[in-house]
Protein backbone atom coordinates (compact mmCIF):
# COMPACT_ATOMS: atom_id res chain seq x y z
CA UNK A 1 0.00 0.00 0.00
CA UNK A 2 3.28 1.97 1.10
CA UNK A 3 4.38 1.95 -2.32
CA UNK A 4 0.92 2.80 -4.39
CA UNK A 5 1.01 6.03 -2.03
CA UNK A 6 4.78 7.04 -3.22
CA UNK A 7 4.17 6.23 -6.92
CA UNK A 8 1.21 8.80 -6.96
CA UNK A 9 2.93 11.16 -5.09
CA UNK A 10 5.55 11.22 -8.05
CA UNK A 11 2.91 10.70 -10.61
CA UNK A 12 0.79 14.02 -9.39
CA UNK A 13 3.59 16.08 -7.29
CA UNK A 14 1.05 18.97 -7.67
CA UNK A 15 -2.39 17.60 -6.37
CA UNK A 16 -0.44 15.54 -3.74
CA UNK A 17 1.66 19.15 -2.01
CA UNK A 18 -1.85 20.77 -2.19
CA UNK A 19 -3.39 17.92 0.74
CA UNK A 20 -0.02 18.39 2.43
CA UNK A 21 -0.21 22.11 2.36
CA UNK A 22 -3.43 22.36 4.13
CA UNK A 23 -1.59 21.14 7.19
CA UNK A 24 -0.07 24.50 7.34
CA UNK A 25 -3.01 26.93 8.44
CA UNK A 26 -4.48 24.13 10.70
CA UNK A 27 -1.23 23.85 12.68
CA UNK A 28 -1.01 28.31 12.44
CA UNK A 29 -4.58 28.07 14.07
CA UNK A 30 -3.91 25.68 16.94
CA UNK A 31 -0.71 27.38 17.71
CA UNK A 32 -2.27 30.89 17.72
CA UNK A 33 -4.79 29.98 19.33
CA UNK A 34 -7.14 31.74 16.82
CA UNK A 35 -9.96 29.68 17.18
CA UNK A 36 -11.24 32.18 19.43
CA UNK A 37 -12.79 33.77 16.80
CA UNK A 38 -16.16 32.00 15.82
CA UNK A 39 -14.96 32.76 11.92
CA UNK A 40 -11.33 31.05 12.24
CA UNK A 41 -13.19 28.61 14.35
CA UNK A 42 -15.37 27.89 11.14
CA UNK A 43 -12.01 27.94 9.03
CA UNK A 44 -10.38 25.35 11.04
CA UNK A 45 -13.70 22.99 11.00
CA UNK A 46 -13.39 23.28 6.94
CA UNK A 47 -9.63 22.60 7.34
CA UNK A 48 -9.93 19.46 8.91
CA UNK A 49 -12.93 18.39 7.05
CA UNK A 50 -11.17 19.13 3.54
CA UNK A 51 -8.26 17.31 5.18
CA UNK A 52 -9.73 14.07 5.78
CA UNK A 53 -11.68 14.12 2.37
CA UNK A 54 -8.35 15.05 0.33
CA UNK A 55 -6.78 12.02 2.18
CA UNK A 56 -9.21 10.07 1.12
CA UNK A 57 -9.40 11.09 -2.16
CA UNK A 58 -5.73 10.45 -2.37
CA UNK A 59 -6.30 7.44 -1.26
CA UNK A 60 -8.89 6.59 -3.76
CA UNK A 61 -6.81 7.64 -6.72
CA UNK A 62 -3.71 5.29 -5.40
CA UNK A 63 -5.83 2.51 -5.64
CA UNK A 64 -7.42 3.48 -9.46
CA UNK A 65 -10.45 4.12 -7.59
CA UNK A 66 -13.39 7.27 -8.71
CA UNK A 67 -12.99 9.89 -6.08
CA UNK A 68 -15.17 12.04 -7.91
CA UNK A 69 -18.44 11.44 -5.19
CA UNK A 70 -16.21 12.85 -2.81
CA UNK A 71 -15.49 16.03 -5.38
CA UNK A 72 -19.36 16.67 -5.78
CA UNK A 73 -19.91 16.34 -1.93
CA UNK A 74 -16.72 18.86 -1.22
CA UNK A 75 -18.49 21.71 -3.14
CA UNK A 76 -21.51 21.03 -0.06
CA UNK A 77 -19.67 21.42 3.16
CA UNK A 78 -17.08 23.98 1.67
CA UNK A 79 -20.10 26.12 0.96
CA UNK A 80 -21.49 25.61 4.49
CA UNK A 81 -18.24 26.22 6.15
CA UNK A 82 -17.08 29.34 3.81
CA UNK A 83 -20.40 31.16 3.75
CA UNK A 84 -20.64 30.86 7.58
CA UNK A 85 -17.73 32.52 8.24
CA UNK A 86 -19.07 35.39 6.81
CA UNK A 87 -22.38 34.98 8.76
CA UNK A 88 -20.42 35.57 11.66
CA UNK A 89 -18.58 38.60 10.12
CA UNK A 90 -21.60 40.88 8.84
CA UNK A 91 -22.70 43.50 11.06
CA UNK A 92 -25.93 44.00 9.44
CA UNK A 93 -28.83 41.85 10.20
CA UNK A 94 -30.01 42.66 6.50
CA UNK A 95 -27.83 40.98 5.00
CA UNK A 96 -27.50 38.25 7.89
CA UNK A 97 -30.79 37.04 7.51
CA UNK A 98 -30.24 35.90 4.02
CA UNK A 99 -27.12 33.49 4.46
CA UNK A 100 -28.59 30.71 6.10
CA UNK A 101 -31.69 29.94 3.75
CA UNK A 102 -28.83 30.72 0.84
CA UNK A 103 -27.27 27.98 2.44
CA UNK A 104 -30.21 25.49 2.28
CA UNK A 105 -31.04 26.21 -1.23
CA UNK A 106 -27.81 25.59 -2.27
CA UNK A 107 -27.12 22.39 -0.14
CA UNK A 108 -30.42 20.78 -2.09
CA UNK A 109 -29.24 22.71 -5.09
CA UNK A 110 -25.99 20.65 -5.38
CA UNK A 111 -27.87 17.64 -4.09
CA UNK A 112 -29.89 17.90 -7.31
CA UNK A 113 -27.21 18.52 -9.56
CA UNK A 114 -25.26 15.37 -8.35
CA UNK A 115 -28.29 13.27 -9.23
CA UNK A 116 -28.89 14.84 -12.76
CA UNK A 117 -25.40 14.33 -13.64
CA UNK A 118 -25.41 10.55 -12.42
CA UNK A 119 -28.79 9.50 -12.89
CA UNK A 120 -27.59 5.69 -12.22
CA UNK A 121 -26.41 6.83 -8.69
CA UNK A 122 -24.92 3.55 -7.26
CA UNK A 123 -22.58 3.57 -9.74
CA UNK A 124 -19.78 4.96 -8.29
CA UNK A 125 -17.27 3.67 -11.17
CA UNK A 126 -18.70 6.16 -13.56
CA UNK A 127 -19.69 8.72 -11.10
CA UNK A 128 -19.05 12.91 -12.35
CA UNK A 129 -18.49 16.22 -11.11
CA UNK A 130 -21.56 18.59 -10.71
CA UNK A 131 -21.92 20.60 -14.01
CA UNK A 132 -23.46 23.74 -12.29
CA UNK A 133 -22.90 23.74 -8.69
CA UNK A 134 -19.23 24.89 -8.75
CA UNK A 135 -20.52 27.59 -11.18
CA UNK A 136 -23.15 28.88 -8.25
CA UNK A 137 -20.53 28.51 -5.59
CA UNK A 138 -18.32 30.40 -6.63
CA UNK A 139 -20.42 33.11 -8.30
CA UNK A 140 -22.08 33.18 -4.37
CA UNK A 141 -18.80 33.20 -2.69
CA UNK A 142 -17.51 36.20 -4.50
CA UNK A 143 -20.76 38.05 -3.83
CA UNK A 144 -20.14 37.28 -0.06
CA UNK A 145 -16.32 38.55 -0.12
CA UNK A 146 -16.95 41.56 -2.20
CA UNK A 147 -19.89 42.67 0.14
CA UNK A 148 -18.11 41.97 3.37
CA UNK A 149 -14.75 44.04 1.97
CA UNK A 150 -17.52 46.94 1.01
CA UNK A 151 -19.15 46.45 4.80
CA UNK A 152 -15.37 46.77 6.46
CA UNK A 153 -14.29 49.43 4.02
CA UNK A 154 -17.54 51.46 4.72
CA UNK A 155 -17.18 50.77 8.29
CA UNK A 156 -13.42 52.40 8.88
CA UNK A 157 -13.04 50.27 11.63
CA UNK A 158 -9.83 48.41 10.84
CA UNK A 159 -7.41 50.95 10.82
CA UNK A 160 -4.53 48.41 8.33
CA UNK A 161 -6.55 45.95 6.36
CA UNK A 162 -2.76 44.01 6.54
CA UNK A 163 -2.96 43.73 9.83
CA UNK A 164 -6.13 42.26 9.56
CA UNK A 165 -6.56 38.14 9.37
CA UNK A 166 -9.77 37.72 8.06
CA UNK A 167 -8.67 40.27 5.16
CA UNK A 168 -5.95 37.62 4.40
CA UNK A 169 -8.67 34.65 4.23
CA UNK A 170 -10.73 36.68 2.34
CA UNK A 171 -8.23 37.56 -0.41
CA UNK A 172 -7.70 33.39 -0.81
CA UNK A 173 -11.26 33.49 -1.02
CA UNK A 174 -11.82 35.72 -3.01
CA UNK A 175 -8.90 34.83 -5.40
CA UNK A 176 -10.14 30.77 -5.44
CA UNK A 177 -13.31 31.49 -6.61
CA UNK A 178 -12.28 33.70 -9.22
CA UNK A 179 -10.48 31.11 -11.13
CA UNK A 180 -12.97 28.44 -10.11
CA UNK A 181 -15.55 30.16 -12.04
CA UNK A 182 -14.21 30.34 -15.27
CA UNK A 183 -13.08 26.38 -15.52
CA UNK A 184 -15.75 24.74 -13.55
CA UNK A 185 -17.89 24.42 -16.25
CA UNK A 186 -15.16 22.47 -18.17
CA UNK A 187 -14.30 19.95 -14.82
CA UNK A 188 -18.06 18.83 -15.19
CA UNK A 189 -16.80 17.14 -19.10
CA UNK A 190 -12.33 17.36 -18.27
CA UNK A 191 -12.88 15.18 -15.14
CA UNK A 192 -14.37 11.77 -16.29
CA UNK A 193 -12.64 8.24 -14.77
CA UNK A 194 -11.84 6.15 -17.59
CA UNK A 195 -12.23 8.71 -20.20
CA UNK A 196 -10.19 11.91 -18.97
CA UNK A 197 -10.04 14.79 -21.54
CA UNK A 198 -6.71 16.11 -22.59
CA UNK A 199 -7.22 20.02 -21.57
CA UNK A 200 -3.98 20.94 -21.18
CA UNK A 201 -2.99 22.37 -17.86
CA UNK A 202 -6.20 23.26 -17.10
CA UNK A 203 -7.32 20.61 -14.90
CA UNK A 204 -3.94 21.44 -12.57
CA UNK A 205 -5.59 24.93 -12.13
CA UNK A 206 -7.62 24.19 -9.25
CA UNK A 207 -4.58 22.53 -7.17
CA UNK A 208 -2.38 25.60 -7.96
CA UNK A 209 -5.07 27.85 -6.21
CA UNK A 210 -5.69 25.48 -3.16
CA UNK A 211 -2.13 26.00 -2.66
CA UNK A 212 -2.22 29.65 -2.82
CA UNK A 213 -5.53 30.12 -0.65
CA UNK A 214 -4.05 27.94 1.77
CA UNK A 215 -0.91 30.62 2.02
CA UNK A 216 -2.91 33.12 2.37
CA UNK A 217 -5.19 31.77 5.24
CA UNK A 218 -1.68 30.79 6.61
CA UNK A 219 -0.65 34.65 6.80
CA UNK A 220 -3.79 35.85 7.92
CA UNK A 221 -3.44 33.52 11.17
CA UNK A 222 -0.10 34.34 11.23
CA UNK A 223 -0.92 37.89 11.76
CA UNK A 224 -4.21 37.03 14.43
CA UNK A 225 -2.97 38.10 18.05
CA UNK A 226 -5.45 36.50 20.82
CA UNK A 227 -4.13 39.00 22.79
CA UNK A 228 -5.51 42.05 20.43
CA UNK A 229 -8.74 39.72 19.89
CA UNK A 230 -9.58 39.51 23.82
CA UNK A 231 -9.15 42.95 23.80
CA UNK A 232 -11.90 43.66 21.29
Amino acid sequence: MLERYLFYVQYDKLSSFAVIITLLPLTLIVCKKAYIDPSIRLLLFYLICKLIIDLWMFHCAANRMNNMLLVNITVIFRYVFLSGMFYNKFERQSIKKFIVPVIVVFTFFTIGDIWYCNPDIYNLHDHRVVLYSMTVESLLMIFWTLLYFYELIRSLKIPSLLTFPFFWVCSGILLNYSSLIFIAPALHYALKWDQWLDVGFLDQIPYIFEIVIAILFSVGIWVFSARHYARQ
